[in-house]
């Protein structure tokens, strides 16, 4: 009886664990907009999604430094990431990579399209917003730079933007050249 209702406790116990650990997961993914940290504009929305108990971020639009409008998308695709091996669309692009749960962050992987430089990368949730730092690899995120993200929704794309299901990507992660 005693073995019957510690082996009862210990299945609950992993339950609520995984329960857990996926409401946390689940506390950050979905479509974010991307602010500069620069010039406090827009610059591309990601999508935040899980693949094999990892997390990964895909670019699904640009937006034009000029109009504040967006100007490609995963379905477009016509912008570039000449920095990367293969010069992929930066839209479909997994600069977000291998991302796993350390407390309340997310600590993985960041690759910048534009130069190919890959970084440490923190992600934390703070309200409406994820708090995303790109540091020197080996520093301990102490020689780094912060961006916000703010949660978005596709009432900011075109009417006729559908958001692929991200059940169905499979991870690529980018090269530098």
């Amino acid at each position: 009886m005693k073995k019957t209702t510690l082996i009862a406790m210990f299945s609950l116990a992993l339950m609520v664990a995984g329960a857990v650990s996926a409401w946390a997961a689940d506390d950050i993914l979905g479509l974010w907009k991307i602010i500069d940290d620069k010039t406090d504009k827009p610059t591309a929305y990601v999508l935040l999604y899980m693949n094999s108990g990892k997390l990964y971020g895909r670019m699904m639009a640009t937006i034009s430094k000029e109009t504040g409008l967006i100007e490609d998308t995963i379905v477009t695709r016509t912008k570039k990431a000449d920095a990367l091996a293969g010069d992929p669309p930066n839209c479909g692009l997994d600069f977000v990579y291998e991302m796993q749960e350390k407390g309340k962050d997310w600590k993985g992987s960041i690759i910048d399209p534009a130069d190919g430089k890959t970084y440490d990368c923190t992600i934390k949730r703070d309200g409406n917003k994820l708090i995303v730092r790109g540091s020197l690899k080996g520093t301990g995120g102490l020689l780094g730079r912060n961006q916000t993200w703010f949660l978005a929704s596709l009432g900011e794309f075109p009417a006729n933007f559908a958001l692929p299901d991200a059940r169905a990507f499979v991870p690529v992660i980018p090269r530098k050249k």
